[in-house]
């Protein structure tokens, strides 16, 4: 089953596109497409990209193919290339090959949505507020969610809105390392179980974050709350995805 290339680029693609239309299962849009990449190797998975990009950009718009390919598909590429590399092992190791540690994976997850965080505050600097105060306008001008808004939480003014926005958005950017690297763990937990993963997959207790990142950490916190506006919630965005390190 499965064993024409055809078949399984077109349901992987499939189902990545109907994971992303549906909303909830979002977070989850990219494990077709990483198991496909673990299981048959990098240029599989980026047929399988490419075409469930194509079917967003016709079926829903392509702003949306965009956003899906920067916050999931892409990131999510070339952490299976980066998966998928290995070597043959050393004299006096175990026979076999080493692939390219966990913890790296990790880290190189972190940088990516790093890069991603700087990138997306930048794009609003010439707006007064910066990414923050962009998001607090769209939901204040949006009348579902201010009145959703008033009548759970009782917050209805523009300076109450910002600050919404701006937790919002650090959650949201310390989410997603965590939402990609989740979306490679499932995806190589179905693999193993089907006996198709290419990457040999030892059991994690936990993973080790360098001790550099501690000193790092503070810094960031410490300028996101001694400045003030679009660089603060930078700052503290970074700090959150820094923090996130912590969790997996």
């Amino acid at each position: 089953m499965l064993q024409s290339r055809p078949l399984r680029t077109a349901i992987a693609a499939i189902l990545s596109f109907l994971l992303f239309a549906g909303f909830l299962t979002l977070p989850f849009a990219a494990i077709p497409v990483a198991a496909i990449g673990l299981a048959f190797g990098l240029a599989e998975a980026a047929l399988v990209a490419a075409l469930v990009l194509l079917l967003t950009g016709i079926l829903l718009t392509p702003t949306l193919a965009i956003s899906f390919a920067i916050l999931l598909i892409l990131p999510v590429v070339w952490l299976v290339r980066m998966a998928l590399l290995s070597r043959p092992m050393a004299d006096g190791e175990p026979s076999g090959f080493a692939f390219y540690p966990a913890d790296r994976l990790m880290l190189i997850a972190m940088a990516i949505v790093s890069v991603g965080t700087v990138f997306m505050h930048l794009s609003f600097l010439n707006i007064s507020g910066g990414l923050t105060q962009a998001l607090a306008e769209m939901i204040y001008q949006t009348p579902e969610i201010r009145q959703a808004l008033e009548q759970v939480y009782n917050i209805s003014t523009l300076e109450q809105i910002n600050l919404v926005a701006k937790w919002m958005l650090i959650s949201g950017f310390a989410i997603w390392p965590i939402m990609l690297l989740a979306n490679l763990q499932l995806a190589q937990g179905a693999m193993v179980l089907m006996k198709r993963n290419l990457r040999f997959s030892p059991d994690y207790h936990s993973f080790t974050v360098p001790r550099v990142l501690l000193p790092i950490l503070a810094v960031l916190l410490i300028l996101g709350l001694a400045l003030d506006g679009a660089i603060a919630s930078l700052f503290l965005s970074l700090a959150a995805i820094a923090l996130g390190g912590y969790f997996l």
